[in-house]
């Protein structure tokens, strides 16, 4: 208790030391003027539980109390401590003490500890104004001599400063002596500059003039090198030609008259365009000459764009044609005669001439080479002139009246000159197979096969081709040759006659011709075309039919009139019921084998009509007959006579 009251005691007497007052208990008017004696004044003056005031005085006390075992930071914080409950006036017991020192302190430390406090205390009170005097000396000495060594570095600042406006005008003054020699290099540089905008202007507008309506290194080369080969790249530089061609129109004339850069460049581009369509025509034929290796082969895009190009120029485009033409030809007509003598590769398909022996399908196996050749180069010039497909379904119909395209133009003679070597020697076996058949049947066979594929080649490549027309005559020769068989079988039906059979049967030779007409209508029959209307079928077989029947209905009069033999005393015919009879079996037997078929219908009614007749004759002698042997003859006859005297009848001859 005794160490706080005398901390408070030391407290007070520095308090009263520091802030020294006169009665009034205001400062002296020297004190007022003294910083550090109004800021003592103010912080004695506060109250102490100020953080901010507290640490002030921590800080102050720290200036007085020095330890001796204790270190700085432990003799720091206890004499904060010792001037704080000093200030504060208030005693704490030992525990307090070690709670806020958080150490176990002796008696004996406590009074050295209190022995500093005090002698602290009293140097502050003796000191303490000199103290911060000097301090305060001290440290307005230090910023003294700071802002010495500063000025000092600013004097030179100055000097280095005024050093650089010196060289600065210097400078200057070079650069008026400089910009006033060089007054005339200046103007001379902008004039050259303006000139250098004006050629750069004049240089941009050539360039673009010049992209406009000059080749490029690339495209120049593409057109006129070998080495280059002809693709997209010899397509486009072609394109380009013709666009700066159709450019140059418009500099070939203008409102001063005609332009010399506009007739310069379309007189080069027509000399660049010339030699690349020649180089794609000559390559074109290298192509076609490739392709003639294969039938079969296709047409690259390539030579599609090439066709399409060349038909800028008509007489290469022809000229490439017509080569195209006489390739396709030589290929087709030597495969052709591979087919007919070697066969297809291996062998197989065999020899088209080995089945010379079976006239139909030799003739048969020829014509459908042909018209697959067709098909095939149908497609092989759809692919050259890049036709698509039009639609139309396979095997249908093309219509050839109505407006088509130029491709389409050209594609038709091109297929039609292709063929152009198949007719001879088509038209040659064809012709010695005809002429060396003799049967009525295989006859009708081979022309029912020809007028097939005359109708599907007319239906596929038109009735103006070669071709067709081939077909055409070929069919007529062997529609007469088949004729002139039907006319010969006729004949020599009619060259030996008998009377018929007792049973009045039709004879053996109209069986025979009838089972050889039954052969012809069953042929006929299976070839009908699907679009044909029953008018139509009638039509093409009446001509058969006639050639046919009436031969058979000839030789069947001639044997009933051999059968006419006249009563011993009426001189009647009395064979009238047996030839009506023979005629109407005839007759039945023919319209049993006409009977099957639609397109017989008009001979069936003409047969029928002459069915009735000896139907009627039949009755007639038949009627005769029963008159005669009733006895009835005479009576019959007096009736219808109409000249007759009219008597009564029991006195007409045998009344009785």
């Amino acid at each position: 208790m005794s160490s706080s009251t005398s901390l408070r005691s030391h407290s007070i007497s520095l308090e009263t030391s520091v802030h020294p007052e006169d009665a009034s208990g205001l400062p002296s008017a020297t004190d007022s003027r003294n910083p550090l004696s109004l800021r003592l004044f103010k912080v004695f003056g506060a109250r102490y539980d100020d953080p901010s005031t507290r640490e002030a005085l921590e800080i102050i006390s720290s200036l007085y109390v020095s330890g001796g075992a204790a270190p700085a930071v432990d003799r720091k914080r206890r004499g904060s401590s010792t001037l704080k409950r000093s200030l504060d006036g208030t005693a704490s017991d030992n525990s307090e003490e070690e709670t806020e020192l958080n150490v176990a302190v002796p008696a004996t430390s406590m009074r050295e500890k209190d022995l500093l406090l005090s002698e602290g205390a009293a140097r502050a009170r003796k000191n303490l104004r000199s103290d911060m005097e000097t301090k305060l000396a001290q440290t307005s000495q230090m910023f003294l001599s700071a802002f010495s060594e500063v000025n000092q570095n600013l004097d030179q600042l100055q000097k280095q400063i005024e050093a650089m406006q010196i060289q600065c005008d210097t400078a200057q003054a070079q650069l008026q002596a400089t910009n006033t020699a060089c007054k005339h290099l200046l103007e001379r540089a902008d004039v050259l500059r303006l000139q250098r905008q004006a050629t750069n202007a004049k240089q941009s507008s050539i360039a673009a003039f010049l992209s406009r309506f000059a080749l490029t290194d690339q495209e120049d080369e593409a057109i006129t090198s070998s080495k280059i080969a002809v693709g997209p790249q010899v397509f486009a530089a072609i394109e380009r030609c013709e666009r700066i061609r159709e450019d140059c129109l418009l500099l070939a004339t203008v409102d001063g008259g005609e332009t010399k850069a506009g007739v310069e460049i379309k007189t080069l581009m027509d000399s660049k365009l010339e030699s690349g369509y020649e180089k794609i025509f000559i390559w074109t034929q290298d192509e076609f000459r490739q392709l003639a290796r294969d039938v079969h082969s296709e047409s690259s895009p390539a030579l599609r764009e090439a066709i399409r190009k060349l038909r800028n120029r008509p007489a290469l485009f022809n000229e490439a044609l017509g080569s195209l033409s006489l390739i396709r030809q030589n290929t087709l007509h030597s495969s052709f005669i591979a087919a007919l003598t070697k066969g297809g590769p291996g062998g197989y398909p065999r020899p088209i001439e080995l089945h010379a022996h079976e006239p139909t399908r030799y003739v048969g196996d020829m014509l459908a080479w042909i018209h697959q050749a067709t098909a095939g180069e149908r497609e092989f010039l759809d692919g050259v002139f890049g036709i698509g497909s039009d639609g139309r379904m396979v095997g249908s119909v093309r219509t050839f009246d109505e407006v088509v395209t130029e491709e389409e133009v050209y594609i038709r003679e091109l297929l039609d000159a292709n063929l152009e070597k198949l007719c001879p020697p088509l038209k040659a076996r064809i012709q010695q197979t005809i002429k060396s058949q003799e049967g009525s049947v295989t006859s009708y066979k081979i022309t029912n096969i020809l007028q097939f594929y005359q109708t599907t080649m007319r239906r596929t490549i038109g009735d103006d081709a070669l071709m067709t027309q081939t077909l055409q005559e070929i069919t007529e020769m062997s529609l007469k040759a088949f004729f002139e068989t039907i006319r010969s079988h006729g004949r020599s039906m009619l060259r030996f006659l008998h009377p018929p059979e007792a049973d009045l049967a039709p004879p053996v030779a109209l069986r025979e011709s009838c089972m050889i007409l039954r052969e012809i209508m069953q042929v006929y029959n299976l070839s009908l075309v699907e679009d044909e209307t029953q008018e139509q079928r009638i039509a093409g077989f009446h001509d058969v039919l006639d050639g046919m029947v009436q031969p058979m209905l000839d030789m069947c009069t001639t044997m009933c009139n051999l059968m006419k033999k006249p009563g011993p005393f009426s001189g009647k015919d009395v064979t009238a019921w047996d030839r009506a009879i023979f005629m109407t079996n005839c007759l039945i037997y023919i319209e049993s084998v006409l009977q099957p078929y639609e397109f017989t219908a008009d001979k069936i009614q003409e047969l029928a009509s002459q069915m009735d007749t000896n139907m009627r004759i039949i009755v007639e002698a038949h009627f005769e007959a029963m008159i005669e042997e009733s006895g009835l003859a005479t009576l019959v006859t007096a009736v219808d006579d109409p000249d007759r005297e009219v008597v009564p009848l029991y006195k007409s001859g045998n009344g009785d």
